[in-house]
């Protein structure tokens, strides 16, 4: 019987390696993949691609696991194992890294922000911001998840008594925690943020960012409420936390009046200025016990190309250290004597020398795309990186990334002029518009706008380019010729997304604070109306198929539908949750709508959702391509773009594969979907290296023949097993 088993066992062996051989001869991949493609029948269509913007290569299906580390946040030492942990706000994860390189990435809970080790168990303590909980890891392994206080984000270790406690930003309260069970919950002040432990009194110490105070607890009681530094009385402040043995003091960074309070017990004794720009903010702040310097990381609110880091000795700052974009969370690492320093905007970790305080490696972990329009001039896909401050510009015939053009601060939406073929981007936090060159890629001009400029249309009737502004509740027009703002139309409240309806000549704007959706007049540059729809209107398409306009009702988890004609709502469509990018497909006549929260796009016939095609997590915007039939999707939280195929096959074999290629680059990642509808139709998963081919269907002959040579093998084989 043994015998038999081992016969049996070497035969399963030979067919695989001899399926594999076949495989391999005709050129096609053998290892499977992390793809999901879904269902291939749906009328929508199913994930088709991805393609990886960090190694700009293509991958087969709905690759949900990119391990593109998205915004990194907190971080914190294990020395148990060397490692240090960093969380990754974006992608829902915490990136493990040794020395330099990026060894693991675990899955924890949403908007993952604080963390810190307890040497009493060994664990890695991780508060996740967007689901209330805390994540307890141990190595590389989520060992618990457990609810705590309404937003999460501070977190520290109290080896006195062996408790972790953790700051609730949403309820104003610390969590404590014994092992894995919360004991208590104390009440501080507003907005409790950043949070550390003084080993000289035993004391926990808590910023409140929204009542600018610290709050001082022993044990499990508050003894004491300490006013930081607020210019003009302005409130919110303190964020980050840190205690400097080498003098007892505690060092506060306050953000509002960009400056460090150094506090002795419960007595603010010395305030020192970090930064002196308007928009130049303190966040993080660490102790390096190798030299004795306090370590404070400086983000620059409205440009996020680069921050830096202060040291300070004492009461004194003596070197500033430039570091990546959007500098936030910091820790230092006794293995080595390096400070490690998250850049949430750059989405890297620079690694510090404290010797010479420069640094020494910078560790690239992840990107957040966003807006996305499509050049037909040139046939290119154009994504706005919302916290690189940079354009992406992907070619559609390759899916391939060609350049990465540097715009203004988090840029928003995007949109082409056919009649100059310029590309116009909205720079939300620096209030500009920016105008790239197709031909070059190249930015020509910076047209200043209103207050946050969020979306953008083109009429092509009078060639104008509309944007809204809102947090000035205006549309600013733009004259494509001169690049110019001609006119500022007042609008409701909050206005963000935009379209124009080529049947009558009128731009819709959706009013995200005042649930309407303003009607102008191109002609005249006047509002003619305004139509209340759902709640937090975002997103807004035309459908020439019908003359309707569609609008997604992000608050309330619908789609309004209007009559262009009668400019009244006809239809309230239910979708996924928050709904919020919206595109139109002449190819089947079908509207596509991102649902944010539900990792999902719905596909609209007319006023009747037909298909749910699942993407990357939180698909935003969402774009059209003529020369390909794809649709596009940006999903957010994951760094991808999904790309939908609008052919029709039938009797196709598809199969799904990756593609390396040595190419690198600081992007994320995109996914393709496909809306054709395949029958009678085999998928096969699989990893090719180095290729850099797109994935094609395979000859019926070559699986015909495989399986007959497979038969084959087989039979001879089985004869074998009659005898030893």
């Amino acid at each position: 019987m043994v015998w038999r088993m081992a016969k049996i066992g070497r035969l399963i062996v030979v067919i695989a390696v001899s399926i594999a051989i076949l495989l391999s001869a005709f050129g096609l991949p053998v290892t499977a993949s992390m793809s999901q493609n879904g269902n291939q029948s749906t009328p929508g269509g199913y994930v088709k691609y991805t393609l990886d913007l960090i190694d700009n290569t293509l991958i087969n299906g709905n690759f949900v696991n990119t391990h593109n580390a998205m915004g990194p946040w907190g971080i914190a030492y294990d020395p148990s194992n060397g490692y240090i942990y960093v969380t990754d706000f974006g992608s829902n994860t915490v990136s493990v890294i040794n020395g330099t390189t990026v060894i693991a990435t675990i899955p924890v809970g949403q908007r993952p922000e604080g963390i810190a080790y307890d040497p009493s168990n060994g664990y890695i303590y991780v508060t996740n911001y967007g689901s209330n909980t805390v994540s307890v890891i141990k190595g590389t392994t989520v060992i618990t998840t457990f609810t705590v206080g309404a937003g999460p984000k501070g977190i520290a270790y109290d080896p006195s008594n062996g408790y972790i406690y953790v700051t609730n930003y949403g309820s104003n309260t610390v969590s404590v925690i014994k092992g894995t069970t919360v004991i208590t919950t104390i009440t501080v002040g507003y907005g409790p943020w950043g949070i550390a432990y003084d080993p000289s009194n035993g004391y926990i110490y808590v910023t409140n960012y929204d009542s600018n105070t610290v709050s001082v607890i022993n044990g499990t009681t508050v003894i004491a409420t300490i006013t930081v530094y607020a210019p003009f009385g302005f409130s919110p402040g303190p964020k980050g936390i840190a205690y400097d043995p080498s003098n007892g003091y505690i060092y506060v960074a306050d953000s509002a009046s960009h400056t460090v309070s150094v506090i002795k017990g419960t007595t603010v004794i010395a305030t020192i200025q970090v930064r002196s720009g308007l928009w130049e903010s303190p966040v993080g702040v660490a102790y390096d016990p190798s030299n004795g310097y306090i370590y404070v990381t400086n983000s620059y609110v409205t440009n996020s190309l680069s921050d830096n880091v202060s040291v300070i000795k004492g009461t004194t700052v003596i070197t500033t250290i430039t570091v990546g974009g959007g500098a936030m969370g910091i820790a230092y690492d006794p293995s080595n004597g390096y400070i490690y320093v998250t850049n949430y905007d750059s989405n890297t970790v620079s690694v510090i020398n404290g010797a010479n305080n420069t640094v020494i490696a910078t560790i690239p972990v992840g990107q957040l795309p966003k807006g996305i329009a499509y050049d037909p001039s040139n046939g290119y896909i154009y994504v706005t990186n919302t916290l690189s401050d940079t354009v992406s510009v992907i070619n559609g015939t390759t899916n391939k990334v060609i350049a990465n053009i540097p715009v203004g601060s988090e840029p928003e939406d995007i949109a082409y002029d056919p009649s100059n073929g310029y590309i116009y981007v909205t720079d939300s936090l620096s209030d500009t518009v920016s105008v790239i060159n197709g031909t070059t890629n190249k930015v020509i001009a910076i047209i200043p706008v209103g207050a946050g400029p969020m979306g953008i249309a083109y009429d092509p009737s009078n060639g104008y380019i509309y944007v809204t502004n809102t947090l000035s509740d205006t549309v600013s027009v733009i004259n494509g010729t001169t690049n110019k703002v001609i006119a500022i139309i007042p609008v409701g409240a909050g206005p963000m997304g935009i379209a124009y309806d080529p049947s009558n000549g009128y731009i819709y704007v959706t009013n995200y604070g005042s649930n309407t959706v303003s009607v102008i007049n191109g002609t005249t540059n006047t509002v003619i109306a305004n139509i209340t729809v759902g709640q937090l209107p975002k997103g807004i398409a035309y459908d020439p198929s019908n003359g309707y306009i569609y609008v997604t009702d992000f608050g309330s988890n619908t789609v309004s539908v209007i009559n262009g004609t009668t400019n009244t709502v006809i239809a309230t469509i239910p979708v996924g949750q928050r709904p919020e990018g919206i595109a139109y497909d002449p190819s089947n006549g079908y509207i596509y709508v991102t649902d944010l929260f539900s990792d999902t796009v719905s596909v609209i016939k007319g006023t009747t959702v037909i298909a749910n095609i699942t993407v990357g997590s939180e698909p935003e915007d969402i774009a059209y391509d003529p020369s390909n039939g794809y649709i596009y999707v940006t999903n957010y939280g994951s760094g991808t773009v999904s790309i939908i195929s609008t052919s029709v096959s039938t009797n196709s074999t598809s199969i799904s594969s990756v593609t390396t290629s040595t190419t690198t680059s600081t992007f994320a990642s995109t996914t393709s979907t496909s809306t054709s509808v395949p029958t009678n139709s085999t998928s096969i998963s699989s990893v090719t290296t180095p290729t850099t081919s797109t994935p094609g269907a395979v000859p019926t002959l070559v699986v015909v023949a495989a399986a007959v040579v497979v038969v084959v093998i087989a039979a001879l084989l089985m004869i074998k097993l009659r005898k030893p």
